[in-house]
C-alpha cells in the first residue's frame, strides 16, 4: 500500500483531501501534518510515496519541505495545492519536479486525474527499479561507482532499499590502475574489460576482487577479504604492471590503498589513490605508487644532476610550482646525508643552481648574486647551503604565483575545449598543450577548481550527451557510441549502464514510457 502525507495548516483543507481520497476509493495509507516542520519529522521516521502539500505554512513552507523530502526520497511524488495563483510559486514547483500544482478550492475531477497519474508514475518507477535490481551484481557495481564519487551512503540506501549494503564490507583494499591512453576503449570485442579482469586473476593465483570501469583510462580493483592474503602491496602491483605490459605491450600505473576499515573510507581512499598516481608525471621510470622515498647512494661525481637542474629550469619557465618544489626537494635530499661526495663539488653544484634561479629576479643584481655565492662557499654545513637556497626558492614561488595564469581561466579554456572535442581522443598531454602547462599541474588545478579529475569530467560529459541523444533522437546506439567519442560499442554500453544503472536501450525505453505516462 502506498503512503500519502497531506500537509496544510488548516484542518478543514486536510479533511477535504481525505474526503476525496475516500470518495474515489484510493487505497492509501493516509498521514497528516499541520505544518512543514511536523511533516519533516514524519518523513524522517518512515518513507512516503506521495507528498500533498500547501505552499504557505509556518516554520517550513511547502517549497522547502518538498526540497528536503526529495533529498530523503528521490522518487517521492510531490503535488502542491495552494490558494495562490502565483507564477513564481509555480516555477519553483516545476524546478522541484512536482507532479502538479492544484489551486484551491480543489476541483474533484482535477484531483482524481492527478492522483491516478501519480499512482501510475509510482508503479512505472517500481517496475523500472525491479528490472534494474534483477541484475544484482550490476546494481552493486553501479552503487560502488557512485559511492567512490562521493554519493552519500544514506542517499544510496534510500534509493535502493532492497539492496543489502553489507557487501561493501567484503572489500579490504583498493587498487587503481591508470593508462595514459584510452586503453579499455581500444580493446577488441572479444577482449573487453571482463577478459582483462580474468587475465589479472590468472597472473595472481587466489586473487579475488571485483572491478569498476571508471573511464577508458582507469579501472579500479576492489580486493575481497577472501583474497587479501595473496596481496603483497608493491609486489602485487608490480606483477599486475608486468603482466599487462607483456599481454598488451602498454605501460600501466598502479596505486594500492592502505587497508579499509569501513566502506565509508572508499571515497577518501580513491581520492588518495588518484593523487598518488599523479606522481607519474614526475617519475619517468616508476609504475607503482605511492612512491617510497629511498636513499640515493652515489660515488664520485654523480650523474643526473644536470637533468635535475634542467627540470628545475623548465618548471620555472612553465610556472609549474609542484614540479619546481618536487625537483628542488630531490636535489636537497640527494646531498643532505651523502657524506661520500666532495664538499667542493657540492658547493659548485648549488652555486650553479643559485645562478639559474636568480637570473630573472629583479632584486638580485650582480653584486647581490656574488655575495650569496661567497656565502655558499663559506658555509660550514650543508644545512646552511640549503637554508640559502630555500630562501631563494620561496621568492621564486611567490613570483610564479603572481605571474602564472589564473586557474579559473585555465579551467574554462579546458572545459570549452573538451565540450568542442569530446568526440575525439582526449589525453591529459593533449589538453595540457592547449594551455601551455605541464600535465601534472593542469591535473592538480582542475581537481582543485572542479572537485573531480579530468578523465571523470570527460566521461560525465560524454554520458550526458549520450543520454540526451537517446532521449531526443532516433539515432542507433552504435552511432551514439561513436558520436560521443567511444570506439568500442561493448565498452560504451558497459560504461553507460554503470553510470545510469541501465543499458542505453532500456534507458531509452524507460524514458519513452515516462513521457507517455506524464
Amino acid at each position: 500500500m502506498y503512503r500519502i502525507l497531506i500537509v496544510d495548516d488548516e484542518k478543514d483543507e486536510r479533511n477535504v483531501i481525505r474526503f476525496l481520497l475516500n470518495k474515489y476509493h484510493f487505497q492509501l495509507d493516509i498521514m497528516e501534518a499541520s505544518n512543514g516542520k511536523e511533516a519533516l519529522t514524519l518523513l524522517k521516521k518512515q518513507p512516503v510515496h506521495i507528498l500533498f502539500t500547501d505552499i504557505k505554512m509556518p516554520f517550513i513552507d511547502g517549497i522547502e519541505l518538498a526540497t528536503k523530502a526529495r533529498e530523503l526520497y528521490p522518487a517521492i511524488q510531490t503535488i502542491f495545492f495552494s490558494g495562490h495563483d502565483d507564477f513564481d510559486y509555480i516555477k519553483k514547483a516545476l524546478s522541484l519536479r512536482a507532479v502538479d500544482y492544484i489551486l484551491k478550492p480543489v476541483k474533484p475531477d482535477e484531483f482524481l486525474q492527478t492522483l491516478r497519474s501519480v499512482i501510475q508514475n509510482i508503479k512505472t518507477l517500481e517496475k523500472d527499479l525491479a528490472e534494474i535490481e534483477a541484475n544484482t551484481e550490476l546494481l552493486k557495481t553501479h552503487i560502488l561507482n557512485r559511492l567512490i564519487n562521493k554519493t552519500p551512503m544514506q542517499k544510496l540506501k534510500n534509493e535502493y532499499p532492497s539492496i543489502n549494503f553489507d557487501f561493501l564490507s567484503d572489500y579490504s583494499y583498493m587498487i587503481l590502475m591508470q593508462f595514459d591512453e584510452p586503453f579499455f576503449d581500444r580493446l577488441p570485442e572479444e577482449k573487453d574489460t571482463l577478459f582483462f579482469y580474468h587475465t589479472i586473476e590468472k597472473a595472481i593465483p587466489n586473487f579475488s576482487c571485483n572491478f569498476i570501469d571508471l573511464n577508458p583510462f582507469q579501472i579500479l580493483l576492489l580486493v575481497k577479504k577472501s583474497g587479501e592474503n595473496s596481496l603483497h602491496t608493491k609486489q602485487t602491483a608490480t606483477r599486475i604492471q608486468k603482466q599487462i605490459h607483456e599481454e598488451y605491450g602498454i605501460n600501466c600505473f598502479t596505486s594500492i590503498s592502505t587497508k579499509l576499515s569501513s566502506p565509508s573510507e572508499m571515497p577518501r581512499f580513491y581520492e588518495e589513490l588518484e593523487k598518488d598516481i599523479e606522481d607519474r608525471f614526475f617519475y619517468s621510470d616508476t609504475y607503482v605508487f605511492p612512491k617510497e622515498a629511498k636513499q640515493i647512494e652515489d660515488k664520485g661525481y654523480p650523474e643526473g644532476d644536470d637533468d635535475l637542474l634542467l627540470a628545475i629550469k623548465n618548471a620555472v619557465t612553465f610556472a609549474d610550482i609542484v614540479s619546481f618544489k618536487q625537483n628542488m626537494n630531490l636535489l636537497f635530499e640527494k646531498y643532505r646525508l651523502n657524506l661520500e661526495i666532495s664538499h667542493i663539488y657540492v658547493r659548485f653544484l648549488f652555486s650553479k643552481l643559485l645562478q639559474l634561479l636568480v637570473c630573472d629576479l629583479p632584486l638580485y643584481d650582480k653584486k647581490t648574486i656574488n655575495k650569496k655565492m661567497e656565502a655558499i662557499y663559506s658555509c660550514h654545513h650543508f644545512s646552511d647551503i640549503e637554508e640559502i637556497l630555500t630562501s631563494v626558492q620561496n621568492e621564486i614561488i611567490k613570483k610564479l604565483e603572481d605571474e602564472r595564469k589564473s586557474p579559473k581561466h585555465v579551467i574554462q579554456i579546458i572545459k570549452k575545449y573538451i565540450q568542442e572535442h569530446y568526440q575525439e581522443d582526449l589525453s591529459l598531454n593533449l589538453l595540457s598543450e592547449q594551455v601551455y602547462l605541464s600535465p601534472g599541474y593542469l591535473s592538480e588545478i582542475f581537481i582543485q577548481e572542479t572537485g573531480c579529475g579530468i578523465n571523470k569530467y570527460i566521461k560525465n560529459l560524454r554520458m550526458e550527451v549520450a543520454k540526451d541523444l537517446l532521449n531526443h533522437t532516433n539515432m542507433k546506439v552504435n552511432d551514439i557510441c561513436h558520436n560521443v567519442g567511444y570506439q568500442n560499442l561493448s565498452y560504451f554500453v558497459r560504461s553507460f549502464r554503470e553510470h545510469f544503472g541501465a543499458s542505453p536501450e532500456k534507458y531509452r525505453q524507460r524514458d519513452k514510457k515516462m513521457k507517455e505516462n506524464s
